[in-house]
């Protein structure tokens, strides 16, 4: 039995990072089929009014996207070896986008926008490990593009005639260089050899890497809030919208299953100690208070949410995201939260508003 527990979440950061690039790219693949979907019910008659014409663009398109989707899993399977050398662990040829079964051009190009999202985060997230571990990122295995990025970051030199050339390569992928590292990578390019320009291109390189560490503790931030979102969806839950900044600035999230009636789960994450609380609350009409006769149904919404943690950290833990529970409370130590439903999120019911909402036995999936 239990009433509100605490956990600490630790994330790890290439599980989870890889992890949300593959909800990325499946939510990605989903959404193209669906908008698909739509447009062939829009275009239904357009279509048969041109079928011939337009069944050889479909064949010359279908090859495209043969060798596009071909290319990109190559691409895929090159990054998944360079990112091995690198520590990353989770097979993550295997973690990308499976093929659809079905002959639908619709869904294969959808399929194929999927798995090229999919290569672009493995990319920027094994340069931004490769920055991160003070790798040379002219040393990854060829066919990995770089020499845009190479230009972007030092437009006037090579890395053989400008000093900062090659520290500002680690961080090209990132996009356009703050205001202070430009400054001291020009300053350094502008410096006889000499101490100075050891002591610069020494400050440089602290500075690239303070950059590399924020980029990787935000990207990080944003895959847990994710992981976190996804896989309370996946064990069938209701959840509240959860934006990219919750494990950054903190905030609550409320979820449930459809036929809890007024009760759910609030979680309230703290950024400072890197920590969440999870609560069953009741949604009660605004003036209303109390409703001691609600005690038991309270308390048996309680042991419900206890029997269904261990598989959300379950689900977590796969997905990279450890929960460190450090408090306990028994069911009934503390009273459910009574929070006014206009105040709470609004879920889909399957149940009619008149309808008791008694807490309901359901199996864990």
């Amino acid at each position: 039995m239990s009433g509100p527990i605490s956990a600490v979440f630790v994330a790890h950061q290439m599980t989870v990072l890889l992890a949300a690039a593959a909800i990325r790219a499946a939510r990605a693949i989903r959404d193209g089929q669906v908008r698909a979907d739509e447009l062939a019910g829009e275009h239904a008659q357009a279509r048969s009014d041109a079928a011939a014409r337009q069944a050889a663009a479909r064949r010359q398109g279908s090859e495209a996207l043969e060798r596009e989707a071909a290319a990109a899993e190559a691409r895929i399977d090159q990054l998944a070896a360079a990112m091995t050398k690198l520590g990353a662990t989770a097979p993550l040829a295997a973690a990308r986008p499976q093929r659809p079964q079905a002959a639908d051009p619709a869904g294969f190009a959808a399929y194929v926008r999927g798995l090229q999202l999919y290569a672009d985060e493995l990319q920027n997230i094994m340069l931004t490990e490769a920055a991160r571990l003070r790798r040379d990122v002219a040393a990854m295995p060829a066919g990995i593009d770089l020499a845009a990025a190479l230009k972007q970051a030092a437009p006037a030199a090579t890395a053989q005639e400008a000093p900062s050339a090659r520290l500002i390569a680690r961080i090209a992928h990132l996009g356009t260089l703050p205001g202070d590292i430009a400054k001291l990578a020009e300053e350094l390019d502008a410096t006889a050899p000499g101490e100075r320009r050891e002591l610069l291109a020494t400050e440089l390189r602290g500075r690239i890497q303070q950059r590399v560490e924020a980029e990787q503790k935000r990207n990080v931030e944003e895959a847990t809030s994710l992981v976190v979102e996804q896989s309370l969806r996946d064990l069938g839950y209701q959840v509240e919208d959860i934006g990219d900044t919750l494990f950054v600035e903190g905030g609550v999230v409320h979820f449930k299953r459809s036929g809890w009636g007024d009760y759910m789960v609030r979680m309230r994450v703290d950024p400072q100690t890197h920590s969440a609380n999870f609560n069953v609350v009741r949604a009660v009409d605004k003036g209303i208070s109390g409703e001691n006769e609600r005690s038991v149904m309270d308390h048996l919404a309680e042991d419900r949410w206890c029997a269904e943690f261990p598989a959300l950290l379950k689900a977590l833990e796969i997905q990279g995201v450890q929960l460190n529970v450090t408090r306990r409370l028994a069911a009934g130590e503390l009273p459910v939260q009574l929070v006014e439903r206009g105040k709470l999120p609004k879920f889909a019911e399957e149940e009619s508003a008149g309808r008791a909402s008694k807490p309901m036995a359901r199996e864990l999936p």
